[in-house]
């Protein structure tokens, strides 16, 4: 009991240090012919970086061509 206690108070510690720091972030798009660019997200946590990192991807179709990026953290 003693050792899950000591085990699960490690991991939220470790947990809480990974996600509330808030930094500059660069997220890194890479279309399909793999011409990359990179955007930098500035003061923010891991997990809301990456949100917003992710929610750059996108998506579309022109005639019968379909255009898509997709991007996450470097």
């Amino acid at each position: 009991m003693k050792n899950v206690l000591i085990t699960s108070v490690l991991l939220l510690t470790l947990t809480a240090g990974f996600t509330s720091c808030k930094k500059d972030w660069a997220c890194s798009c890479t279309d399909q012919s793999g011409n990359t660019t990179s955007t930098t997200i500035s003061n923010q946590t891991l997990l809301d970086a990456r949100a917003k990192c992710k929610g750059m991807d996108f998506n579309y179709t022109v005639g019968n061509a379909t255009v898509s990026e997709s991007c996450g953290l470097q």
